[in-house]
């Protein structure tokens, strides 16, 4: 290995310059320093870079990907199941499409900020953050020295609660759907009502995961965008659900499919229910039919958790049965039950009662 080069700035005419060779041995000349501090301080940066060049802890520009290049690079070391890595490159495309032929080193802090400002509003913070991870494996990589996404605030926007999350009146008006559907998905409604699973683990049930005699059903596998996969042993997915007398009945009026293995397949098939095609086929004109507002399927997991709440169920306890933790359960739902304050005051007025009684009774 070569010794390090101890270039000396030195005066041509006005200004500093200094020669020095390049990673591949070429002799190069930069001029054009008012001071020779200036010329110093930046031959001390530039050696320190073509040594991570000769050492190959850095790349040349040639050898730098593009954006593109980097996103497939990335996709395809990415080490997660088939329907992760779908998702990660729809939402990667945005990035493709309005940097895909620039090289990663070449971007910038601000376009990076003022591209995020264009993303959908609802989807721009997974968007970016998507992105952003891209990015720092490229760190890691040795591709580019830092993040350019770093300094770069990536905040939830805040929607209109009331108009993303609207959870159902009554088993009224959630019974008034079922009654529309026809009887191979009579059951749905009141079943991710009465559970608050989502779709994708409903549709994933087996006959063997339901336990009518102790009213339990286990989540043990997700079904989502055509794939079905395991939950993992340690994520909160993996979980047992109650099964409260509304779900047993429904679940009793369901119609068991001879030959599969499904408690909700498809209408025409022994195969799994395709969420998409639910929704515009059934369950949209459900609701049309029934004259309820419209709202798609996750409504009925959000008036799980609202009715939960409104019962009093501890968040801890609802986290458990959702699969998800206490503080998206609080930031999600905790604002959807205005008498949930009444409900907490109740219980603190009759807590600070009991002395009182005690005393009366220790008196009498």
């Amino acid at each position: 290995m070569p010794a390090r080069q101890r270039p000396q700035p030195y005066r041509r005419g006005k200004t500093w310059s200094v020669r020095y060779r390049d990673e591949t041995g070429v002799q190069r000349l930069r001029g054009g320093f008012a001071t020779k501090t200036e010329a110093g301080e930046w031959i001390d940066k530039k050696l320190d870079e073509v040594e991570a060049l000769r050492n190959g802890e850095r790349l040349s520009p040639s050898a730098i990907p593009t954006v593109t290049e980097l996103v497939d690079q990335f996709l395809a070391t990415h080490e997660v199941d088939p329907a992760t890595t779908d998702k990660l490159r729809y939402e990667l495309k945005h990035a493709t499409r309005e940097f895909g032929d620039r090289r990663v080193d070449q971007l910038r802090t601000p376009e990076l900020a003022a591209w995020r400002s264009t993303l959908p509003a609802r989807t721009r913070h997974q968007l970016f953050r998507s992105f952003r991870q891209v990015l720092e494996q490229a760190v890691t990589w040795n591709q580019i020295d830092r993040n350019p996404s770093d300094r770069i605030r990536n905040r939830r926007v805040r929607l209109d609660e009331n108009r993303e999350i609207k959870p159902f009146a009554s088993w009224e008006e959630v019974e008034s759907i079922a009654a529309e559907l026809i009887p191979a998905y009579r059951a749905l409604p009141a079943f991710l009502v009465g559970t608050g699973m989502r779709p994708e683990e409903a549709l994933a049930l087996e006959w063997r995961d339901i336990d009518k005699a102790n009213g339990i059903a286990s989540i043990e596998r997700v079904h989502s965008q055509g794939r079905t996969k395991p939950c993992m042993k340690s994520d909160r997915q993996r979980r047992r659900v109650p099964l409260r007398a509304k779900v047993l009945e429904a679940l009793d009026a369901h119609p068991r499919r001879i030959g599969t293995r499904l408690v909700f397949p498809a209408h025409h098939e022994d195969d799994y229910l395709k969420l998409k095609t639910f929704y515009r086929c059934h369950w949209r004109p459900a609701l049309r039919a029934a004259g309820v507002e419209h709202r798609g399927p996750y409504a009925c997991r959000h008036t799980f958790a609202a009715w939960s709440i409104a019962a009093g169920v501890q968040l801890f306890y609802l986290s458990r049965i959702m699969g998800t933790s206490v503080t998206q359960i609080d930031a999600t739902y905790g604002h959807l039950v205005p008498d949930s304050e009444e409900y907490l005051r109740g219980l603190l007025d009759a807590y600070d009662i009991r002395p009182e009684v005690a005393a009366e009774l220790a008196l009498s």
